[in-house]
């Protein structure tokens, strides 16, 4: 029969006391049956929930107050959950009160003297127990180690060493009780939190001072508080019903693993099928291999017999027939409107699409100079202050009314990468006047006076990058981490806007400085310069060793990360501008010498096609499609007779004759 110390009493449970039998002179105790430990309920059922071992912590705590303030003081000396016995009704009382010493301490003093050894079980005991000084805080210590083991279910085993050596001094150190405890107090704080108020308690009863530990009535009241927000039913489930909830579960728990083990049975057997699918598919590749000989042995044939009918066409005046009417198809009746001028000039600047406006920056290089009798002068201005106004500015060109309408926004920096990411114009990185390379991204305000900062800054700083918005992302590509052009890199990485939160991509295949952007059906296309036979350090922008290229990746930015670069066929012209038309890739102009070409990139073979031509040959300039007005928007840039451009060219589809 185990001797309990109740903490509670109800009219329906029997009252402990003491019986006189006949023929005998010594008393016998009566005391409630106590059907079960906490040791072997937490050993029986591994996931009794948060509240009811709560509720259990909360009653030892009031046995422990009851024990410390005695007079004189009562100290347990052996509390741990084999000595915690619960009763029908799932409430706990401290039990085997056989190492209990009463000592000549008064409550509220920390300790006494002790002439025994050391008490209780070893891995529940505090630094002081091996000395003959201790008291109540040695029962603090021990309901600490009790909370962690009730919380977390985790068996008691063996510790840590209290001391380790340091290699680095090669000094002998002390661990603190909770270093030791470190393999019970992770899991603690991974299911509770830190923050919560059982794993502060924990960590105040683990200190290796005694004087630090609460008392057991200061433990009693932050029990009071942690179980305050729970209500009936939780706090009157009996043992029963509680033996009943965890039983569910683990028929529940059984049932799903039974379920896992049909499902892998039937995915073995999908993979199977798979297997004798996948080598049907092999036998039918092999006679397509076969069909496909045949067929190119049919081409030939026929291409043959097409020269032939050449021949014969040209003997008999007919016209002959294209071998290739798929890419004639291709040709884009492209109807030119009257050129519109700018009130600067773009060299490799960037255009991005709001509405109905268009914004062009990070390449502004002239301004134009109006002579006294309002004569323009094309070129730009020498002015160190007037050159220093355009590489801070943007022109904003507003579509809609009779014709073009310009207005010029100050940027905070010169020399950036310009998007679009939710109808918001932000502008990437660049060179602070009198500063360093930035890494800042700025947005432009609903009212286009001021620019904010929102985001946080780049990973990496960058001089003349290039950006993109897609959707709720942007993605900053290329640049120089210096502002004289030789330190390129290729590091591509991407703002998710909704978590603010920065993502490195997988770089591109060589360095370069403003690559031309363009997503078309969530693959990010980029066109770049590189230069083979001298390093990357260096400047590149040599005409004779300027060789074009450009590169794609399957995947929408949040894959980026994920992702390797694929590299197309080159263009028909070095470092083109980019852009979307019509749901096609375009590329337009030439930055090694001025060009009037506009090419399509053909998918389905794998080739850039001339498919159109612009009214000024252009080289560096920018260019966009316009959904709202369904018109290609081509600016500035320079041809063989002027340095800057200061002229749009709008074009839109003949539609009568597409």
């Amino acid at each position: 029969m185990q001797f309990a110390l109740g903490t509670s009493s109800s009219a329906h449970r029997p009252v402990p006391g003491y019986l006189l039998l006949p023929r005998s002179r010594l008393p016998v105790l009566v005391m409630e049956r106590l059907h079960t430990s906490l040791d072997d309920m937490l050993e029986q059922y591994p996931d009794i929930p948060l509240h009811v071992k709560l509720s259990i912590l909360h009653d030892v705590t009031k046995g422990l107050v009851f024990l410390h303030t005695r007079n004189p003081v009562i100290v347990h000396r052996d509390l741990t959950a084999r000595n915690v016995l619960l009763d029908a009704a799932m409430t706990a009382k401290i039990a085997d009160l056989g190492n209990s010493r009463i000592t000549n301490l008064r409550p509220g003093q920390l300790a006494g003297t002790m002439t025994m050894g050391i008490p209780g079980t070893l891995v529940y005991m505090p630094p002081e127990a091996s000395t003959d000084h201790y008291g109540p805080p040695l029962d603090m210590f021990s309901f600490g180690h009790l909370c962690l083991f009730t919380a977390t279910q985790v068996f008691p085993g063996d510790l840590l060493p209290s001391t380790y050596t340091d290699p680095r001094k090669n000094k002998v150190k002390a661990r603190t009780e909770l270093e030791r405890r470190e393999s019970y107090m992770s899991p603690l704080e991974a299911t509770l939190g830190k923050t919560h108020g059982l794993v502060s308690l924990v960590k105040g009863c683990l200190e290796n001072d005694p004087r630090r530990r609460p008392t057991a009535s200061q433990a009693l009241d932050r029990m009071r508080d942690m179980m305050a927000g729970l209500r009936p039913p939780f706090l009157h489930m009996n043992r029963f019903q509680l033996e009943k909830s965890l039983t569910d579960k683990s028929a529940e728990a059984q049932a799903q693993a039974r379920e896992i083990a049909d499902n892998r049975r039937r995915l073995q057997h999908l993979n199977q099928a798979n297997e004798e699918l996948r080598s049907k598919k092999a036998e039918l590749e092999t006679a397509a291999e076969v069909t496909a000989r045949e067929k190119a042995e049919l081409q030939a044939v026929t291409e043959l017999q097409a020269v032939e009918i050449e021949d014969l066409s040209k003997q008999s005046g007919k016209p002959k027939a294209s071998k290739f009417p798929d890419i004639l198809k291709c040709q884009l009746p492209l109807k030119w409107k009257t050129t519109t001028e700018m009130p600067m000039g773009a060299m490799v600047a960037q255009a991005v699409v709001i509405g109905e406006k268009v914004y062009i920056g990070g390449g502004m290089m002239a301004v134009k100079k109006v002579r006294g009798s309002g004569e323009r002068v094309v070129g730009g201005s020498t002015d160190r202050e007037e050159k220093k106004r355009a590489q801070l500015s943007i022109l904003e060109c507003s579509m809609t009314g009779e014709g073009p309408q310009w207005r010029t926004i100050v940027a905070p920096t010169g020399g950036f990468a310009m998007a679009a990411v939710d109808n918001q114009l932000i502008i990437a990185g660049g060179v602070v006047p009198g500063a360093n390379v930035s890494d800042h991204v700025s947005v432009l305000d609903s009212d286009n006076k001021t620019w904010t900062q929102p985001f946080p800054a780049m990973p990496t700083v960058r001089f003349m990058p290039s950006a993109i918005g897609y959707k709720r992302w942007l993605v900053v590509v290329g640049g120089s981490v210096t502002p004289d052009d030789k330190n390129l890199i290729n590091v591509v990485e991407v703002l998710d806007t909704s978590s603010k939160q920065w993502y490195t991509a997988s770089p591109l295949p060589r360095p370069t400085l403003r690559p031309s952007l363009a997503i078309i059906q969530d693959t990010l296309y980029t066109s770049y310069v590189s230069a083979e036979e001298i390093p990357f350090t260096k400047q590149i922008f040599i005409p004779t060793l300027i060789s074009n290229a450009i590169s794609c990746a399957q995947a929408s930015p949040n894959n980026l990360t994920q992702t390797e670069w694929q590299e197309l066929p080159d263009t028909l012209t070095p470092f083109p501008a980019l852009t979307s038309f019509h749901g096609h890739l375009l590329a337009v102009g030439a930055d090694d010498s001025p060009s009037s070409t506009i090419a399509m990139y053909l998918p389905h073979i794998q080739q850039w096609q001339k498919v159109a031509e612009l009214p000024t040959p252009r080289g560096g300039c920018a260019c966009c499609f316009l959904p709202a007005t369904k018109q290609l928007l081509v600016f500035g840039g320079e041809d063989e007779n002027q340095d800057h451009i200061f002229t749009m060219d709008i074009c839109e589809l003949d539609t009568e004759h597409n």
